[in-house]
């Protein structure tokens, strides 16, 4: 695989040029650890308490009973179209690094897998952990693909969200939302085509506040100045206007078939929605999941975002908690699927 040998000057065994797949490893489970992840658990706990109390025994009996296991089949069929479809998009972005397809599957099933299991989106560092050990790809770019496909991913969602509410609410659409929605497209926006000049700020902030006398020789903040550095010229490196067609591309393709699961999965539990109704509904789980301040499994947060959502766009508060719960179940085993069989695959093929 075609590697770069130097950025900005700084050598492959400069201390801050390359972070061990241990070291992700041990940051990860730091952050599950950590006290914010136990004040998220016990958030979640709340939230899924508080919602479950609400639900009618008897219905939830009876819908679970109607859920049709064919559309739930295909729920994680489709779901391998979406592992795909983002797999094209890391494709997009490593530019020179010829990682073999079944490979950035790998990556990617286990990405998807980790970030719906790991608390506080600590799943995310699977992806520069396994981009490292499979595909051999810097921990710098690693991360400098993380931060742009996510930010694609709020462009997108927003878009999606915008063209959503007009189509379902029509003249009835709140000013409020859409002025929202407006707003985060845009900010998302300005910090996409300003991301490499925030960078900058953060390292020099970084700089400022590490070159004290009492931090300046310890070891963690000398290897934390060096990666900084070379985080500074991955994203300076980057040609954001070059990429922007094959990005946008690929992320409406992923949240399309993504937004198409949010549909069949409601229809696979019983309860009959439109198909622009469930991409404005469950824009706000969309939201809660991707911010970090979900806990272990998501459970609790995505359903509070999946029902406060679904009830504004006319679903009664029953079948919101219900799919709710449910489309988090059939979530987490369509991810489960792709991730064990590329785990199984790569066993076999060690052998």
């Amino acid at each position: 695989r075609p590697r770069r040998k130097e950025i900005m000057g700084m050598p492959d065994n400069h201390p801050g040029r390359e972070s061990a797949p241990d070291e992700i490893l041990r940051e990860r489970k730091r952050r599950i650890f950590s006290w914010r992840t136990m004040v998220f658990l016990a958030v979640s706990l709340l939230l899924a308490w508080l919602l479950l109390r609400q639900m009618d025994i008897a219905g939830t009996v009876d819908m679970i009973r109607k859920a049709d296991p064919l559309l739930i089949a295909a729920c994680c069929a489709v779901y391998v179209l979406s592992n795909i479809s983002k797999m094209l998009r890391f494709r997009v972005m490593l530019g020179d690094y010829r990682i073999p397809l079944f490979d950035l599957f790998t990556i990617t099933s286990y990405h998807n897998f980790s970030n719906m299991v790991f608390p506080a989106r600590t799943g995310e560092l699977t992806f520069v952990y396994y981009l490292k050990k499979i595909g051999g790809v810097d921990m710098t770019k690693g991360l400098h693909i993380l931060v742009v496909t996510r930010i694609f991913d709020f462009i997108i969602i927003a878009i999606y969200f915008l063209c959503s509410l007009v189509l379902f609410f029509g003249r009835e659409t709140s000013v409020a939302l859409v002025a929202a929605g407006i707003v985060f497209l845009v900010i998302s926006v300005i910090i996409l085509f300003n991301l490499k000049w925030l960078v900058i700020l953060c390292g020099r902030l970084f700089h400022m506040a590490a070159d004290r006398p009492r931090y300046r020789d310890r070891p963690l903040v000398k290897k934390a100045m060096g990666l900084i550095d070379v985080l500074v010229g991955e994203f300076s490196s980057f040609k954001t206007g070059k990429f922007v067609p094959l990005l946008a591309l690929t992320t409406m393709l992923v949240w399309a078939v993504l937004y198409f699961i949010f549909f069949l999965s409601i229809r696979a539990l019983g309860v009959e929605v439109g198909f622009i109704q469930s991409v404005a509904g469950s824009t706000g789980s969309v939201l809660t999941n991707v911010l970090p301040i979900n806990s272990f499994g998501s459970f609790g947060t995505l359903e509070a975002g999946w029902t406060g959502g679904f009830m504004l766009v006319g679903m009664g508060k029953q079948d919101a908690i219900f799919t709710g719960f449910g489309f988090h179940v059939i979530c987490l085993l369509a991810s489960a699927i792709p991730a064990f069989f590329c785990f199984i695959a790569a066993r076999i093929g060690k052998k």
